[in-house]
């Protein structure tokens, strides 16, 4: 009797065994021919300072976090100069922010006036890939370019 029972499970590990095969046989076809370059969201900027740095550093691909639907915050590989920098009282949806004391951007998704009392130095405004930022649900990566006013 137990070797009825051996030629049952044979052929199932065959079986498995020629599946794994045809599946790790066909896995590049399946995988992504190349990666797929990152959303672009462009960027008019202010006339200052802190923003003529942030000029110098783009192209530049950054990760945002969603802040609860209000904002999305991405972290800048260097801090920028602040110096002299207007605060921010208010702001709309596409502003473009410099938090110090986090050195990070910040892009608005809503409009609002909850600014904290120092820290914001505003940058500019987006003028294109403020859509992909909103339908965003949790981790972005987006390339910020160098936009014009309009």
């Amino acid at each position: 009797m137990p070797q009825l029972s051996l030629l049952r499970i044979a052929p199932q590990r065959v079986l498995n065994s020629v599946v794994a095969a045809l599946l790790l046989l066909t896995m590049p076809t399946l995988a992504p021919a190349g990666a797929v370059p990152p959303p672009q969201a462009s960027v008019a900027l202010d006339d200052s300072a802190t923003a003529a740095q942030i000029a110098a550093l783009l192209p530049l691909t950054v990760t945002f976090h969603d802040r609860m639907g209000t904002a999305a915050l991405a972290q800048l590989p260097t801090p920028l100069p602040t110096d002299h920098a207007a605060p921010m009282n208010e702001y709309r949806a596409g502003d473009v922010a410099y938090v110090t004391a986090e050195q990070s951007i910040v892009v608005f998704l809503t409009d609002g006036s909850a600014v904290p009392d120092r820290g914001l130095t505003l940058l500019g405004h987006l003028t294109t890939g403020l859509d992909e930022l909103v339908d965003c649900g949790r981790d972005c990566t987006v390339e910020l370019t160098l936009g014009s006013r309009t």
